[in-house]
C-alpha cells in the first residue's frame, strides 16, 4: 500500500510543473489583453499540434517528412469547403478533415516501404510542392487563387467561440495529444517504432513489423496535420494556396529538429523559438533573418539533438559526476567471490522447437554462402555452428530467423514449413535472436529495452494501451516486474534506467541476452554471444546458456570460442563455405581430421 502511495506521490510531482504550464498558458489571454498575442499563441498552438505528429513520424520512427503543410492544406480546405460551402458545424467537419488527412499520409507512407528515409523525404517534398499547384488547379473547389472565405468560427451550443474561446479549445486539444503521445511512447508502440528506426532486422526480431509501424507513423502525422488544418482554417477564416508554400512543409521538420526529436517537449520548444519568438522581435524584423539564421547554425553545431536533447545529456552528465565511480557492480552474473548465482529463466512459451533444414541455399550475386545444407537441430539441446569466417554461419541464422529467404532448399520448425514465412510471424511463434553485433534502442532505457523483447507476448491492443485501460496498466506492471527481474539477474538492475548506449560492450551483450529472454523463446539464435567478453564473463555466459536450455529452450550457438563451444554444446555442426564439413558431438565433430584440415589448413 505504501509502494502504491509512493508511486502515485512521484506521478503527482512529476506531473505538477505540466500542470503549472497548461495553468499560465490558459491564463495567458486573460492577462495579456492584447488579441495579437491570442492570434500569435493559438497560432503557435497550432503548430505544435501539427509538430507533435511529426515528431512521432520523423523523431520516433525515423520516417523524414516534407510534406507536413499538405496535409495541413489537406484538412484546412476539407474543413472550408464543409463549413462555408455546405454548412456543416465545426464539430462535424473536423472528423471529417481528420479522415481525408490520413488517406492522403497513408498515400505518402506507400514509398516508405521500399524507400530509405532520406529518399522518402524527396517523395513528401514532392507532394508538399504539388499540392499548392492542385490547390490553384481545382479552382471550383477550392476557390483557386483567392482561396476559401467566411469560414465560420465553431459554435458550442448557444457560443460562437471567439479569439480566446479558439485558443482555449487549441490548448484542450494539445493537452490531450500530449498526454496520449507520452502513453504511446511509453509502451508497446513507442518500443516498436523506436526499434523500426533504430535497428530494422532487430525490430523483426522481437515481432515489429516495420511496414505497418511506418503505416502507423504516417497515420498519426496525417491525423494531427488534419487536425491543425481544420483548426487553422476557423482559426483564420480563411485559407489560401499562399497560406501553405514549401516553407510552410519545412518549417515543421525545423520545429521538430530545433526543439529535439524524440523528445516529448521538443516541438512545443522548437515552435517557441521558431515562431513565436521571431513574431514577437517585430522590432528585428531587418536583422531577423540574419539573426535566426545564426541561432540556427550555432544549434547544430553545439546543440545536433537540439535543445531538449542537450538539456537531457546536461542532466544525465550532472548524475553520473555525483554516482561514485563503484556505484554499480560488475555486470557478470556471479557475485565478487566467484560463487554462481542463480539466473531464473523463465518457462518457453511452449515446447521447445526444433530446426530442419532441407537442400537450404543461399547466394549474393557470385558468392555461394550456402549450398545445399542439410541440417537438423534436435529440440531442447544445445547445438553449435562453427566455422572460419565466411563459412556461411551468420547466412545460416539469418535463414532460420526469416530476416533472409533462402534462394532454394526448405526450413522447418518443429513440423511446420516456415520456407516462405516473415521474421515476424516466428517471433510470434517464439524464435528469439542475439546479433553478432549488439543491436539496441541506445537513446532508450535497459528496462525499455528488455520490454522490447516482451512485444510479441503482449496482448493489449493499441487503444486500451493509449487509454491507459486497466487491463493495459495489469499487464505493462506484470511485464516491469519480470524485466527487472532479468536484469537483476543478470546483474544490471542498479542501471535499469540509464541509457542502454552508455553500457560497455559486455554488458550490452548481457542486455540483448536479457531481451531474448523476455520472449520467452522456444527456439534462441545467439551469433558470436561471447566475441568482446572477458574469461569471467565467458564463464557466465556458458552457464547462462546452460540455464536456458535446462529451462526448456533450444539454443543454436554461432561461435568461434571453441572452449566455450566445447563446455555447453551437446551437438557441434561445422561449416566451411557454405557446406557442412560434419555434425556430431563437441568431442567428434572438433577432433574431425577434416575440420582439423578446416582451421590449420591441409599438411606438406
Amino acid at each position: 500500500m505504501s509502494e502504491a502511495r509512493g508511486t502515485r506521490s512521484g506521478a503527482a510531482r512529476r506531473a505538477a510543473p505540466w500542470l503549472v504550464l497548461v495553468a499560465a498558458a490558459a491564463a495567458l489571454p486573460l492577462l495579456s489583453g492584447d488579441p495579437t498575442i491570442t492570434y500569435l499563441a493559438t497560432t503557435a498552438g497550432i503548430y505544435v499540434l501539427v509538430g507533435t505528429g511529426l515528431n512521432l513520424m520523423f523523431g520516433y520512427t525515423g520516417q523524414v517528412s516534407l510534406g507536413q503543410g499538405a496535409l495541413v492544406a489537406v484538412g484546412a480546405y476539407t474543413t472550408g469547403i464543409l463549413m462555408a460551402d455546405h454548412d456543416w458545424t465545426f464539430w462535424a467537419a473536423a472528423p471529417v478533415a481528420v479522415l481525408v488527412a490520413v488517406g492522403a499520409g497513408t498515400l505518402m507512407a506507400l514509398p516508405a516501404f521500399r524507400l530509405s528515409s532520406w529518399y522518402i523525404a524527396l517523395v513528401t517534398l514532392g507532394a508538399a510542392m504539388a499540392a499548392r499547384s492542385l490547390l490553384v488547379e481545382f479552382e471550383g473547389l477550392t476557390g483557386g487563387w483567392s482561396g476559401l472565405i467566411g469560414i465560420p468560427r465553431p459554435v458550442l451550443g448557444p457560443w460562437e467561440l471567439g479569439e480566446r474561446g479558439v485558443f482555449w479549445l487549441v490548448l484542450a486539444v494539445n493537452v490531450v495529444l500530449f498526454a496520449m503521445v507520452r502513453t504511446t511512447v511509453d509502451s508497446r508502440l513507442g518500443r516498436g517504432m523506436m526499434a523500426v528506426r533504430d535497428a530494422p532486422e532487430m525490430a523483426r526480431s522481437v515481432g515489429v513489423a516495420p511496414a505497418r509501424m511506418k503505416l502507423f507513423a504516417f497515420a498519426c502525422g496525417g491525423a494531427t496535420a488534419g487536425l491543425g488544418g481544420a483548426l487553422l482554417a476557423v482559426h483564420h477564416g480563411l485559407v489560401t494556396p499562399d497560406d501553405f508554400t514549401l516553407d510552410f512543409s519545412i518549417l515543421f521538420l525545423l520545429v521538430v529538429i530545433i526543439g529535439g526529436a524524440a523528445r516529448l517537449v521538443g516541438p512545443i520548444i522548437g515552435t517557441l523559438l521558431f515562431f513565436a519568438l521571431p513574431e514577437l522581435l517585430t522590432g528585428l524584423a531587418e536583422w531577423r533573418g540574419l539573426i535566426y539564421g545564426a541561432a540556427l547554425l550555432v544549434l547544430m553545431v553545439y546543440a545536433p539533438q537540439g535543445i531538449a536533447g542537450e538539456w537531457e545529456r546536461l542532466r544525465a552528465r550532472r548524475r553520473a559526476s555525483g554516482t561514485p565511480s563503484d556505484a554499480y557492480g560488475t555486470s557478470d552474473v556471479s557475485d565478487a567471490s566467484g560463487t554462481d548465482v542463480p539466473v531464473e529463466v523463465g518457462p518457453p512459451r511452449g515446447e521447445p522447437l526444433g530446426v530442419e533444414l532441407v537442400g537450404v541455399r543461399k547466394s549474393f550475386g557470385g558468392v555461394h554462402a550456402l549450398q545445399g545444407v542439410d541440417l537438423t537441430i534436435e529440440p531442447g539441446t544445445v547445438h553449435a555452428i562453427v566455422g572460419p569466417n565466411g563459412s556461411g554461419k551468420t547466412t545460416l541464422l539469418n535463414v532460420i530467423s526469416r530476416l533472409l529467404r533462402q534462394d532454394g532448399g526448405r526450413v522447418l520448425l518443429g513440423t511446420e514449413d516456415v520456407s516462405r514465412a516473415t521474421a515476424e510471424r516466428l517471433a510470434r511463434h517464439g524464435v528469439a535472436r542475439v546479433f553478432q553485433t549488439p543491436r539496441l534502442l541506445g537513446a532508450s532505457s535497459l528496462r525499455d529495452n528488455v520490454l522490447l523483447g516482451a512485444y510479441a507476448r503482449e496482448r493489449t491492443g493499441g487503444t486500451a494501451t493509449v487509454l491507459r485501460l486497466p487491463w493495459a496498466r495489469r499487464e505493462r506492471a506484470e511485464l516491469t516486474e519480470e524485466a527487472d527481474r532479468l536484469l537483476a539477474d543478470l546483474g544490471l538492475a542498479e542501471r535499469a534506467d540509464e541509457e542502454a548506449a552508455a553500457l560497455p560492450h559486455g554488458e550490452q551483450r548481457l542486455l540483448e541476452v536479457a531481451r531474448a529472454l523476455m520472449t520467452r523463446p522456444r527456439l534462441l539464435l545467439m551469433d558470436e554471444p561471447a566475441a568482446g567478453l572477458t574469461p569471467r564473463e565467458l564463464e557466465s555466459l556458458g552457464r547462462l546458456i546452460r540455464a536456458i536450455r535446462d529451462a526448456g529452450t533450444t539454443v543454436v550457438l554461432v561461435e568461434h570460442h571453441i572452449e566455450l563451444v566445447a563446455s555447453v554444446a551437446d551437438v557441434v555442426t561445422v561449416l566451411d563455405r557454405g557446406r557442412l564439413v560434419t555434425s556430431g558431438s563437441p568431442q567428434d565433430a572438433l577432433g574431425d581430421a577434416r575440420v582439423v584440415e578446416v582451421y590449420l589448413g591441409a599438411p606438406a
